[in-house]
């Protein structure tokens, strides 16, 4: 089954979520540019990633509310893994962009400062709603 990922796609996601997504126009940027670079594989990895980072996110925010978490730590370290991960997706998902839009994305998200951390758990939020709509719409195409 093809990835259901086109230039419309946020605008699904908005209505299956019946939420505004934080950082819809930076995510059209890197949709747009990687349609056209044929990366749709590539969108659908990212959103994944960005869901189970917000799980591991809700982990660590109620861990010790939950005895059988037995290693913080090793959550931790996956969540750290994985923002990683996510930051070397974006960069990679934006290769062949304007270096104006890789400047901005580097100043906007990718840097290691407080006001870069918020944006990018904004921008990990819309991909989060992004894979659950993903999600629905393989289930939907299976019955």
């Amino acid at each position: 089954m093809k990835i259901p990922i086109n230039k419309n796609i946020l605008n699904d996601v908005e209505i299956f979520s019946d939420s505004i997504l934080k950082r819809k126009i930076d995510l059209q940027l890197i949709i747009n540019e990687s349609l056209q670079h044929n990366f749709e594989a590539e969108i659908e990895e990212l959103a994944f990633t960005g869901k189970y980072i917000q799980g591991l996110k809700r982990v660590l925010k109620k861990g010790a509310d939950f005895q059988e978490i037995d290693s913080l730590d090793h959550v931790k370290k996956d969540l750290t893994e994985n923002m990683n991960k996510v930051i070397g997706n974006i960069r990679a998902l934006l290769i062949h962009s304007s270096e104006i839009n890789k400047k901005y994305f580097d100043d906007t998200y990718l840097s290691l400062t407080p006001n870069c951390f918020q944006n990018l758990n904004d921008l990990l939020e819309d991909l989060e709603c992004v894979k659950k709509y993903l999600n629905f719409q393989k289930r939907s195409d299976n019955n």
